[in-house]
């Protein structure tokens, strides 16, 4: 059972507040209300919300301003939030859903299709911590992670860091936790019972990507009891005796790579032996149109990021995917070669049983969707997804499911456009309907699709993660090429953003007319 969905309202109208709270009441879902930006700002800092829902034009600060700072935050990282407007201006729109908007919902809205898409997003939100939940192991190698020891400072229980196996950082307090987090990997929370109170636990639980074992380290019985009910689940007494004591978490850490390390040679296994071709370049011509992929699995195992080509048995056109199955390193090569390899054969079908020209990027989603709504199981296999069509006259069709958005080069005017194609993740909701869009390209236009992988790196020298105003940047920097080569882009991506190594799969996809 999930626990109460709870949604934050933001709007200067009272009456728009109340009537949205009347429809979550209505869901069941508990709500608060905000009569600015600047207001709900401050209460996200005090408690996790599931969802925000706000209005774009208000006093003390606006919707714009408000959505920035939240996608700053790490527990709001990848909270649904939509916006509320009265604006039917397609620029406002891009603009906001750019910065990291959901959805939008025109005023006045419908009661029933607000209802609809609360519970939409909500579900996916839910479904998207459950996957995470169970793959609490996201780090292969202990020494890309560090250790965080919670306590007070000049008054907590002293640790020998000497006698742990790895790094360990010293934290006093609630602030400096979230800010670490959002600077290093962790890979596990040590947490002094003497200065729990100045740690909100609840509030680390319920943040959607912060992953990592809780230890408690309690002065006795009684602190343990105190602490069930905060959902922490492993205890060490300080009482022990010293050797003991290390013994018991070094224990507890190598435990835990004992079961990784028994999936990573699983999966080497299994990946040596797959019918599937994970190759880290391809270069494929399909009449006017050039197709380009740089492919590199985390540690090179075949993992989260995958790719394929198809072409139709009349070689009318060419069907190229391209996704991400959700959850970090192993938990989602875990299960790529056998989702992959559904899908294949899924294409397969379609390309064998359907005539070239009622082929449909979107129409190829569509029933993606509803067979894996069907047969695979949500909470393990949760995945974006993105289907390029090309045709023989330079047309291209594309449909995406939760991807990110592709960039546009139009060579002759040398400009970049974010293309404003996306759709629901699949396998949350049968009856989902994928948009498509159709583009011709002239000669030495591009577009270029990426993973996360290139998005949600750090930068070395700045301890910020990247965004895709990165990529974009960088396309725009080789614009002026007539053949941009995507060792290019990640070279000067590298270079520029001072890119030390990548910890994650990594795609680059793009397509050309050349001629």
């Amino acid at each position: 059972m999930h626990r109460q969905p709870h949604i934050l309202i933001v709007d200067d109208d009272g009456f728009i507040r109340d009537a949205v709270q009347r429809i979550t009441k209505t869901l069941g879902y508990k709500s608060t209300l905000a009569k600015n930006g600047n207001e709900a700002l401050q209460l996200a800092k005090e408690e996790i919300f599931d969802l925000i829902i706000s209005d774009i034009y208000m006093p003390v600060m606006d919707g714009n301003e408000l959505i920035l700072h939240i996608r700053e935050m790490q527990e709001y990282k990848n909270t649904p939030f939509l916006f509320l407007s009265g604006s039917d201006e397609r620029k406002t729109w891009i603009k906001n859903l750019n910065a990291g908007a959901d959805d939008f919902i025109s005023k006045p809205f419908d009661k029933k299709i607000l209802a609809l898409k609360l519970k939409s997003q909500i579900k996916k939100y839910f479904l998207r911590k459950e996957l995470l939940k169970s793959n609490l192991e996201y780090n292969i190698n202990l020494n890309e992670g560090i250790i965080l020891y919670c306590t007070l400072p000049n008054t907590g229980f002293e640790i020998n860091t000497n006698n742990i196996y790895t790094q360990v950082k010293l934290i006093t307090s609630n602030s400096e936790l979230y800010e670490t987090i959002k600077k290093v990997n962790v890979w596990l929370l040590l947490i002094d019972s003497n200065a729990v109170h100045e740690y909100d636990i609840n509030k680390i639980k319920l943040s959607s990507d912060l992953n990592f074992s809780i230890l408690f380290l309690a002065n006795n019985i009684r602190d343990i009891n105190a602490q069930l009910d905060q959902g922490i689940g492993n205890f060490i007494l300080k009482s022990l005796p010293e050797k003991l004591f290390y013994h018991q978490i070094n224990a507890f850490i190598a435990r835990e790579m004992e079961v990784k390390s028994k999936y990573i040679n699983a999966i080497k296994l299994a990946a040596d032996n797959s019918p599937i071709r994970f190759e880290r370049s391809t270069e494929q011509d399909f009449d006017t149109t050039h197709i380009s992929v740089l492919h590199e699995p985390y540690k090179h195992i075949p993992g989260g990021d995958f790719y394929e080509l198809f072409t139709s048995p009349e070689n009318e056109l060419k069907i190229v995917v391209v996704g991400d199955v959700m959850g970090k390193k192993w938990g989602a090569w875990f299960i790529v070669n056998a989702y992959l390899a559904y899908i294949r054969s899924t294409i397969h079908f379609l390309i064998n049983n359907t005539p070239s020209q009622k082929m449909t990027a979107s129409g190829i989603i569509e029933h993606l969707n509803k067979q894996i709504t069907h047969d695979m199981k949500v909470a393990e296999v949760f995945t974006t997804l993105s289907v390029i069509i090309i045709r023989k006259n330079s047309s291209v069709s594309i449909a995406a499911a939760g991807a990110m958005r592709p960039l546009l080069l139009s060579f002759k005017n040398k400009t970049i456009s974010q293309l404003n194609i996306t759709g629901m993740l699949l396998g949350i909701s049968e009856q989902v309907k994928y948009h498509q869009l159709d583009l011709n390209l002239d000669l030495y236009d591009k577009i270029l699709f990426y993973s996360d992988g290139y998005t949600e790196i750090t930068n070395s020298k700045t301890n910020t993660m990247l965004s895709e105003k990165a990529i974009i940047d960088v396309f725009s920097l080789l614009k002026n090429q007539q053949t941009i080569k995507l060792n290019d882009i990640e070279k000067t991506l590298v270079e520029n953003y001072n890119i030390t190594s990548f910890d994650d799969d990594r795609t680059l996809l793009q397509l050309s007319r050349q001629h």
